[in-house]
């Protein structure tokens, strides 16, 4: 897992500790909203701490994006908007 995995798992094993107990692949490929681990409130705390934590802004369009909805899938939309892609 890279830095924004590790941070984003983490921030979610506190919300939900049974989160803790998935293998870290699984923990990344889970789609957080669907599976019931976050709301749509919490999911969007996740993303505004995201920015805080790795000093970055999400643009409208990345707000969008359905990745988003998974621990990989917010390693990526960082990484392209952060320009370590």
């Amino acid at each position: 897992m890279n830095a924004v995995e590790s941070w984003a798992s983490d921030y979610v094993a506190r919300i939900d500790p049974g989160f803790a107990a998935l293998t870290p692949e699984a923990q990344r490929q889970e789609n957080l909203f669907t599976s019931g681990r976050l709301d749509s409130m919490a999911l969007m705390n996740l993303l505004l701490d995201a920015e805080g934590q790795f000093g970055f802004s999400f643009t409208p369009e990345a707000f969008q994006d359905r990745r988003l909805q998974t621990i990989a899938g917010l390693a990526e939309v960082v990484a392209e908007l952060t320009g370590a892609a």
